[in-house]
C-alpha cells in the first residue's frame, strides 16, 4: 500500500495561467521612467504598456499641465491686463473733456423782490432755488444733453421790472474741441422749451429768459 503522504499532490499553480500573469502584472507598481525616453525606443516602450497603464500615464501628464500655480498666474495676468485696459480707456476718454459753464437768467413775474433774496441762507432764497433748480434739472435730464449735463445752482436773485430775475449756473461736460457758442445756442433752445412746458407755481416770462456763456473751463 502506497504511503499517501509520500505521493505529492500536483499543485494547482505549478504552471502559470494567463489570469495569474495578468494579476501579477497589474499589481506590480508601474515604472514610467522609460515610457517617454526620446526616440523610437521610448515610444515603443510606451506602446508595450497595457492600455490601462497608458491611460493612467496620460492622466498624470494632463494633471501636471494644469498645476494650481499656473492657473493662478493666468488668472492674475488676465485681471491685470483688463484693469490696465479699462484704466487707459477711461483716462483717454476723460482727458478730452472740459467743464462748460452757462448762466441761465430766468424771469419770474409772480414774485416780488425782497431783501431776503440777497442772502443765500434765507428761507425765501432756498425755497426759490429748490424750485428753479428742479425745473432746470428736469428739463435737461429729459433732453439729448442728459449725459452731458451735470447740475444747476441758483447763485443770485435780483430785482427786475414786473418781478425778479433768477440767475442759475449750469454745468456741463463737453469735448474740448466743441464750440462754446454753438453749444450755448443748443442749451438755450432746450431750456426755453422746458420753460414753455413748465406748469408749476412760478410764472415765467420765457422771452425775457436768456442763456449766456461763462468763460470758465477746468481741465479734468
Amino acid at each position: 500500500m502506497k504511503d499517501l503522504h509520500s505521493t505529492p499532490f500536483p499543485s494547482r499553480h505549478t504552471s502559470q495561467c494567463d489570469s495569474c500573469v495578468f494579476q501579477h502584472h497589474s499589481l506590480r507598481r508601474p515604472d514610467f521612467s522609460q515610457a517617454f525616453v526620446g526616440g523610437q525606443k521610448g515610444y515603443q516602450a510606451y506602446r508595450d504598456l497595457p492600455w490601462d497603464l497608458q491611460k493612467i500615464h496620460h492622466s498624470a501628464i494632463k494633471i501636471r499641465h494644469f498645476e494650481p500655480w499656473k492657473i493662478a498666474v493666468i488668472v492674475i495676468g488676465t485681471a491685470v491686463a483688463a484693469a490696465i485696459t479699462i484704466g487707459l480707456l477711461v483716462y483717454f476718454l476723460a482727458y478730452d473733456q472740459k467743464l462748460f459753464y452757462y448762466s441761465a437768467n430766468v424771469k419770474i413775474t409772480n414774485i416780488r423782490y425782497n431783501n431776503e433774496f440777497s442772502r443765500q441762507s434765507s428761507g425765501r432764497f432756498r425755497d426759490l432755488s429748490e424750485r428753479v433748480e428742479r425745473l432746470i434739472d428736469k428739463t435737461f435730464y429729459n433732453s439729448i444733453l442728459r449725459k452731458k449735463y451735470i447740475r444747476s445752482r441758483l447763485i443770485r436773485v435780483s430785482p427786475d421790472t414786473g418781478g425778479v430775475m433768477a440767475e442759475a449756473l449750469l454745468t456741463f461736460w463737453f469735448s474740448s474741441t466743441d464750440s462754446r457758442e454753438a453749444l450755448r445756442e443748443r442749451v438755450g433752445k432746450i431750456l426755453r422749451r422746458g420753460l414753455k412746458k413748465y406748469t408749476g407755481p412760478l410764472r415765467i416770462n420765457v422771452r425775457s429768459s436768456t442763456i449766456s456763456s461763462k468763460y470758465i473751463t477746468l481741465l479734468l
